[in-house]
This record gives C-alpha cells, sequence and structure tokens, in this order.
C-alpha cells in the first residue's frame, strides 16, 4: 500500500495507507485483491483491482509510474496477469484513469491492451439552496424510476449513444443492461433521483427524449450527475437545458452543498452547456480501457508466465 500510494517515489507513511483503508472501507473497496510483483525478495510494483457494477473492474495502479528496465516489465506482466485472472464472463471491461502528464504509465498500459477511451475533465458547481423544478415542456412529461419506466430508460440511454460525442469509443461495447447497473453503483442509487423526459405522441403514447441520472455521493456533502442524455433526434430542442434545471432543483432537494460530473474533453456541447450552469474544471484523467471477453497477452508475458516467470505474483 505505500508503493501504490507513493508519490515522486516516496513512499506513503502509514497514515496515508490508513486514510487509504478508510477511504476503501467507505466505498467496499477489498484491499485484500492487491496483487504484487517482486523478485528476490523486492517489491517492484503493484496494482488494486476493483470489480464493478456492469461487469467492469477499474484498475488502481501507483501513483508514480514505473521506472524503465525490470520494473516496467514487471509491471505490464502483473497488468496481464490481472487481466487474464478476472476475464470472465461477470467482468467484460478493464479501466484505468491516469494523470494526463504521465506519458510513462501511459505508453505501459497502451502496450499491454489498454486503448485510450477518453480525456475525462471533472467540473464540479456549489448546488444552489433552493430551486424550484421547472414545467415540463409543452406536450412532455416526467417519471423516475421504476420497473414499471425500466425500458423507458434504457431506451432513451441508448438513442442518446447515436452520434454522441461523449466516450463514443464505448458505444456498442456493453450491454444496456450493464450500462443501467454500472450507473446504478455510481453513488446512493434511488430511483426518485433519476428521470426520463417523455413526449406524448398523437395515440398517446411515451416516447423517451431525455434522460437525468443523479446520485448522492457516499460520505460526502455532494451529488453526483451520472449521466444526462437526450435522443439523437430530439437534439437542438433545449432539452439538455431543461434537464440540467430539473438537476439543480432536485439536487437542492437532495440537501448537499457541490454537484459534480465528469464528461469527455471532447464533447463540446456539453462543456459549453455544463459551463453555462456554472460548472467548473477541477481536474481530468485520461480513460483507458481493454476488452477482456478478446483475450490480449504480448509473446514476451506469455513466453515468461509459461515457464514460471521472472518475478512472483
Amino acid at each position: 500500500m505505500r508503493l501504490l500510494l507513493a508519490v515522486q517515489r516516496q513512499w506513503a507513511g502509514n497514515q496515508q495507507v490508513l486514510d487509504f483503508l478508510t477511504f476503501a472501507q467507505q466505498r467496499n473497496i477489498d484491499p485484500g485483491r492487491l496483487w504484487l510483483a517482486e523478485q528476490n525478495g523486492k517489491l517492484l510494483w503493484a496494482v488494486l483491482p476493483i470489480p464493478g457494477a456492469g461487469r467492469t473492474m477499474l484498475l488502481f495502479p501507483p501513483n508514480d509510474p514505473p521506472r524503465p528496465g525490470v520494473i516496467t516489465q514487471a509491471a505490464g506482466m502483473l497488468i496481464d496477469a490481472v487481466c487474464d485472472s478476472y476475464a470472465a464472463p461477470n467482468i467484460q471491461l478493464a479501466q484505468v484513469l491516469l494523470d494526463p502528464g504521465d506519458g510513462a504509465s501511459r505508453r505501459l498500459f497502451d502496450s499491454h491492451g489498454f486503448a485510450r477511451m477518453a480525456e475525462l475533465i471533472y467540473l464540479q458547481a456549489a448546488a444552489r439552496r433552493s430551486a424550484a423544478a421547472p414545467a415540463p415542456p409543452p406536450g412532455f412529461a416526467l417519471s423516475t424510476y421504476s420497473v414499471r419506466t425500466h425500458a423507458l430508460f434504457a431506451g432513451v440511454i441508448v438513442a442518446s449513444y447515436r452520434d454522441s460525442l461523449d466516450c463514443p469509443g464505448l458505444n456498442g461495447v456493453r450491454d444496456i443492461e450493464d450500462v443501467i447497473a454500472g450507473h446504478k453503483a455510481s453513488g446512493e442509487f434511488d430511483p426518485n433521483y433519476w428521470f426520463v423526459l417523455c413526449e406524448r405522441d398523437a395515440a398517446g403514447d411515451e416516447q423517451p427524449r431525455g434522460v437525468l441520472l443523479l446520485s448522492r455521493m457516499q460520505h460526502t456533502d455532494a451529488a453526483e450527475l451520472v449521466y444526462l442524455g437526450v435522443a439523437a433526434d430530439s437534439r437542438g430542442k433545449k432539452l439538455g437545458e431543461w434537464l440540467m434545471r430539473q438537476a439543480f432543483a432536485a439536487v437542492a432537494s437532495m440537501g448537499v452543498s457541490r454537484i459534480s460530473l465528469a464528461v469527455d474533453s471532447a464533447n463540446a456541447p456539453a462543456l459549453q452547456l455544463y459551463y453555462r450552469f456554472g460548472l467548473a474544471r477541477i481536474g481530468s484523467k485520461i480513460a483507458l480501457m481493454r476488452r477482456l471477453d478478446q483475450p490480449r497477452q504480448d509473446k514476451e508475458t506469455t513466453e515468461a508466465l509459461k515457464h514460471g516467470g521472472a518475478f512472483d505474483f
């Protein structure tokens, strides 16, 4: 853990480890899943896999990039070993979030089957103490999540992916039920803060046009805008702005002090919308992903593992 949390080659102290263990306990992260690479009793690298809902897994590597040579080789072998171990029907996708300036780690993961998904920009704004919920646009109705409306949510989320600029590399990779399960696991799921905006057609049927998913972030005084999307054929009608007003009204009712979200840096329309509503950038990460249902190992790693490996795991 001290290696995992090291900064500028300085291993973390005991208090930093204890703080991380508290953080992990609060978020149901099992530190016992930590994988290690060592050589002749010397610890070289570590990675903590965090399996999540929706058949995904987040890898938590050391803060510091691996040094060239034997440590980089050990790190690559460890990445492949972890991915191969979790490559099963219950885990389809592995992801890692890296600092934009960490080119060494980026090259490491890239050389072991991880592809760039997006630069995620993290935004935050103060929540409003009071904000009245906006009336739905004429001909529209707003519903919350339930077994009855599940299909509406699924349909509009899929429709919002068409021609989307938000992490387009994920389009079609995951089943919609896995996507919804992942969204539910983001923070404290409350169906009362999941909204679908529907338009009634001439026959009186509900046609889903937009979706807004909010959750309270665990053990914080903040809410997360998990997802906001508008069906491709309904864009240009200011439905995104209406959903943002609904978001601030809903967050005000939660009684939290902040609202935060992550958005693809290439999604200019979404960024413009969020900036208009007062959200400000607080940081960014490069998101990389690797399909675990499409096994990939480089020849060097395969041969090393076949013959017992140069390292112990």
